[in-house]
C-alpha cells in the first residue's frame, strides 16, 4: 500500500453552538417581553378620571353620612405618617384627632381644619390633584387609587411625582358606619 491510498482523516468539522445562541436569543426576548408587559400593566392600573368619577358617583349615591374612620397619610420625602381617627355625623366632621390631638380651629384659620379630613375632603384633595396634573407643563405621576366596590369610598390612594422623592398615600385603616 502506497501513502497516497491511505486517506487521510478529514479535520471534524467544528461543532456548530447554537444552543448558546439560542438560550441568550431567548433572555433577550423574555426581558423585552417582561419590560413591555410592565409598562403596560403600570397605565393600566393608573387611576383615571373616569374611574374616580365613578366612585365619587356611588359614595354620593350610597350617602352614607355617619360613620367613624381611621386613616393614615404619609408624605414623602421624610416618610412621616400621620394618623387620623375622624367622627362624621349627618354629613358633617364632629370630631377629628391628628396622632390622638385634636384639630381646633385657630385664630388665623379661615376655615374649621375638621372639615377637611371626611371621605368627601379626601375625594376633593384626589380630584385637586388630578386637576393639577392635567396641566400643560404639569410633572409626570404615577397615581393609582382603591376603591370600595359597595360603597364607593377611598381605600388606598398613592400619588407619586415622578424623577422626584415627592409622595402621598393615604391609607384607610378601618371604616365603620354609624347609626
Amino acid at each position: 500500500m502506497s501513502d497516497s491510498t491511505i486517506s487521510q482523516p478529514k479535520p471534524a468539522r467544528p461543532r456548530n453552538n447554537w444552543g448558546w445562541i439560542s438560550f441568550f436569543a431567548f433572555v433577550v426576548v423574555a426581558s423585552i417581553g417582561v419590560m413591555v408587559f410592565m409598562i403596560w400593566f403600570n397605565l393600566r392600573v393608573q387611576l383615571r378620571p373616569e374611574q374616580l368619577a365613578a366612585a365619587r358617583r356611588l359614595w354620593d349615591e350610597k350617602q352614607i353620612k355617619n360613620y367613624d374612620m381611621i386613616y393614615t397619610e404619609k408624605h414623602s420625602p421624610d416618610d412621616k405618617v400621620i394618623t387620623f381617627h375622624v367622627k362624621v355625623r349627618n354629613g358633617e366632621v364632629r370630631e377629628a384627632l391628628m396622632n390622638g390631638s385634636p384639630l381646633v380651629k385657630n385664630d388665623e384659620q379661615k376655615d374649621d381644619p375638621k372639615i377637611f379630613r371626611s371621605m368627601n375632603a379626601i375625594f376633593r384633595d384626589i380630584q385637586r390633584f388630578m386637576d393639577n396634573d392635567a396641566k400643560p407643563g404639569a410633572p409626570r405621576v404615577y397615581v393609582t387609587a382603591t376603591f370600595d366596590p359597595e360603597s364607593g369610598r377611598v381605600i388606598r390612594y398613592v400619588r407619586r411625582v415622578m424623577r422626584s422623592s415627592q409622595r402621598v398615600e393615604i391609607v384607610v385603616k378601618d371604616f365603620q358606619r354609624t347609626e
